[in-house]
């Protein structure tokens, strides 16, 4: 694009300055009523450049999507206001998605509440998650890294804050990374657990190795290997958890999860033990 804008506009340009009025000698200036050879090559180049354009965008996105590669694993994903949920052959995690490079993976998206939207710019187009109903997107990485995304579907309130993060990574540190997001929690016995377990926390969250196996907000086995908290609005590292522990609305205003009131003892003990969940 900046290339044709730089040609076109130097075009411009130089035949302003090349035919400016005062470069005219006496007389009528030169007339031309017609030109087929010129009229049919600048309506054949660029239909031909068009042509070149489109062949090369069906292959990228062929690419992009595996067309003729039948996925190596699927991966449920379920929108909700405004966290997401992906679901591994029964393993659960939150927000952050993990898939392996070079590995064909079919997301296979829904949502549980309203209409949601799918989108990593980076790799392929959106995919809507509708109530009741299962869409399926394709994702082929090549390179590891971390892309980011967002919910691309007006959602309510903090549709804003409804972010996504994949993880593409080899195969050995997938299967590292998923085989360790199947273990539950043990047992640790300390202050933030004997929080956790008797506040109104186990009514919405699961802590499998624990009693908690609340299903409405996220599952927080492994919550401290996450790198964000809220589905975006937060880094998460202690002092980042205790304070969105101890006020939720003030960060993601309208979700649905409450204040609950803690001292600073059980904020402080909570916090690090969440964030101590690996």
């Amino acid at each position: 694009a900046l290339l044709i804008f730089v040609g076109v506009e130097g075009a411009l340009v130089y035949a302003v300055w090349r035919y400016r009025a005062s470069r005219q000698v006496a007389g009528e200036a030169a007339t031309f009523e017609q030109n087929r050879r010129l009229e049919i090559a600048w309506t054949a180049a660029p239909g031909l450049i068009l042509a070149v354009v489109f062949v090369l965008t069906l292959g990228a996105m062929a690419e992009i999507n595996g067309a003729g590669v039948a996925p190596a694993m699927r991966i449920t994903a379920t929108g909700h206001q405004w966290w997401w949920e992906f679901s591994y052959s029964g393993v659960k995690t939150a927000n952050e998605l993990h898939i392996p490079i070079d590995t064909p993976v079919e997301l296979e998206v829904t949502s549980v509440d309203v209409i949601h939207s799918f989108w990593v710019p980076e790799l392929g187009p959106k995919m809507d998650l509708l109530p009741g109903k299962t869409n399926r997107l394709r994702l082929f990485v090549h390179r590891a890294g971390s892309y980011d995304g967002q919910c691309a579907e007006f959602c309510g309130v903090e549709h804003a804050w409804m972010r996504i993060r994949v993880v593409a990574e080899t195969q050995t540190e997938f299967d590292h990374w998923l085989s360790g997001q199947g273990l539950p929690t043990p047992a640790q016995g300390n202050a933030g657990e004997r929080v956790f377990l008797s506040n109104i926390c186990v009514s919405c969250h699961t802590i499998r190795g624990t009693a908690a196996v609340g299903t409405a907000g996220p599952d927080l086995t492994h919550v401290g290997a996450r790198a964000m908290i809220g589905a975006g609005a937060l880094a998460n590292d202690t002092a980042r958890m205790r304070a969105w522990l101890a006020d939720p609305q003030r960060y993601k205003p309208g979700s649905l999860m409450p204040r609950v009131p803690l001292s600073d003892a059980d904020l402080d003990a909570l916090a690090a033990y969440l964030v101590s969940l690996k």
